[in-house]
């Protein structure tokens, strides 16, 4: 999708502490990748993904 991103929703979460420990570990902008690695889940498991 282009054009301006759709904007996003504030919620809890709750991760393993070792998962958010690896995350914050990537750097600034952790929760982006997160976001980018759900979103990737979600899209293959779309109907006709890849």
């Amino acid at each position: 999708m282009l054009g301006i991103p759709a904007r996003k929703q504030d919620i809890h979460i709750r991760l393993d502490a070792d998962v958010l420990s690896w995350f914050k570990g990537t750097g600034r902008s952790y929760q982006t990748r997160i976001n980018n690695v759900l979103r990737a889940f979600v899209q293959s498991r779309r109907p006709n993904a890849g």
